[in-house]
Order: C-alpha cells, then sequence, then structure tokens
C-alpha cells in the first residue's frame, strides 16, 4: 500500500462494559488505537424504511494491516461517529478495507 495516500487521520474506540458501584452496567466507547487511513467516498443511495426515506452515507476506511479493529469498534473522524459494517482484509496489499455508516444520534 502507498503510504502516502494514508491522509486523514482517524481514531478507533473499542467498547467497553463496566459494572458501576449500584449494579449497573455501563458501557461506553475508550479510545483504543489512532492511526492514518485512506478514505473511498462511496456514492449515497437513497433507502426507503419504514416509509420513510433517507439517504445513508457510507465510507471505507482502508488502514494497514497491523491496525486491530474489530467489527464492535467505532471510529471517529472529522469529529463524526462511524459504524463498523464489515472488515475486508487483503494481505497481498497489506491493507484492511472498513466499510463503515455514519451514526446518527
Amino acid at each position: 500500500m502507498n503510504s502516502a495516500l494514508l491522509k486523514h487521520p482517524i481514531e478507533l474506540y473499542a467498547l467497553q462494559t463496566t459494572k458501576t458501584e449500584y449494579g449497573t452496567i455501563k458501557t461506553e466507547y475508550v479510545k483504543k488505537y489512532d492511526t492514518r487511513s485512506h478514505i473511498i467516498f462511496n456514492s449515497e443511495n437513497q433507502v426507503i424504511s419504514e416509509g420513510e426515506i433517507f439517504y445513508p452515507i457510507n465510507r471505507t476506511f482502508v488502514v494497514r494491516s497491523y491496525v486491530p479493529v474489530t467489527e464492535s469498534d467505532r471510529i471517529k473522524w472529522d469529529n463524526k461517529w462511524w459504524k463498523i459494517l464489515s472488515i475486508n482484509k487483503n494481505d497481498y496489499y497489506g491493507n484492511i478495507e472498513v466499510v463503515t455508516t455514519l451514526v446518527n444520534e
């Protein structure tokens, strides 16, 4: 993989569950890894869900193969949160393609 393509800094966050002093379970995302990536801007397709039309925003982040990314992680890029849909590892090129969608909260 050409390192000149890795222009965009991203942050990986892992899901962590802890038990509070009152016995409830608290889930939060904690910072796991900083890296740089190449971003492929996918086209937005129109989706009809439950009678409503919306346009989901999908991006593909391409990172090096040593980056510890899992499907339960979240990516923070450009002050927005991205949910991981799939992870495609390519050993020939030495990279991982992470397909994501924008989290609307």
